[in-house]
């Protein structure tokens, strides 16, 4: 009886081994027809990890069509300076990146940011109840491009694609739940608005996403000095909303 259980046992490893020798020339049928026939599985997953680390220092592409768009920007703005654009989401993503890992508005203070501080704050105010912190070190830009423009009655907007690349960390309840050694390579699209006329109210006030500093309520109108919900005073200076590209939001694109 042993000897049968002995003899059942050899013959399902035998079975196994068999079936493992036919998985692998299998493998290397495929491999011999795609032209890896002298490559070795050990050398091939070695250098599928090779690139993949590569492809973690490679800078990303930018997404744009600045050559079609920069000429009907220039065309409606007479003094458009592209690289002065592209100085601001420079400037604003850093204090952006800043914002968040210190979890503290004041590095929003400047009036270039009076259209997405809210959103910020709100970002920051999330974090801190779910325990959660963000870190960016290192951060390099490497490209920018013109996405998408749009011109409707007193207000356009414009959208920037830049590559850049950062240290990231991610910390959940003190403890790390995403972290890499190599410098990440990413892409951002940020959304700028410029408004020209306030005195004209023919386009969307949403799109602008102001707020109430002191409830938080959306902002009706910009010519409002008064929250129409909790009657505080707005404190927004529209003056400094006018004749200007303003930052008024911002998304990392995966």
């Amino acid at each position: 009886m042993i000897k049968g259980i002995i003899g059942g046992a050899l013959g399902v490893i035998l079975g196994f081994l068999i079936v493992i020798g036919l998985i692998y020339l299998l493998i290397r049928s495929l491999m011999n027809k795609f032209g890896f026939g002298d490559k070795s599985l050990m050398s091939l997953y070695k250098e599928t990890q090779e690139a993949a680390a590569l492809e973690k220092t490679r800078h990303k592409q930018v997404s744009g069509m600045t050559k079609m768009l920069l000429p009907e920007v220039q065309r409606d703005f007479k003094d458009f300076n592209e690289k002065e654009i592209y100085l601001l989401v420079e400037k604003s993503l850093r204090a952006i990146f800043n914002a968040l890992e210190n979890e503290n508005i004041d590095y929003l203070k400047d009036d270039d940011f009076n259209l997405i501080r809210q959103k910020i704050s709100d970002q920051i105010t999330d974090l801190q109840t779910n325990n959660v912190s963000y870190k960016y070190d290192d951060v390099i830009f490497h490209k920018h491009a013109i996405k998408s423009y749009k011109k409707q009655k007193d207000v356009a907007t414009l959208e920037i694609s830049t590559s850049l690349e950062y240290y990231y960390n991610k910390r959940k309840d003190n403890k790390d739940i995403s972290h890499d050694n190599v410098k990440k390579q990413t892409r951002y699209t940020t959304q700028l608005v410029y408004i020209i006329d306030n005195t004209k109210t023919g386009f969307d006030i949403d799109i602008l996403g102001l707020h109430c500093p002191n409830c938080g309520s959306p902002v009706q109108s910009l010519q409002d000095e008064k929250c129409s919900y909790c009657k505080g005073a707005i404190n927004i200076q529209v003056a400094s909303l006018l004749k200007c590209w303003k930052i008024i939001n911002y998304k990392e694109d995966y």
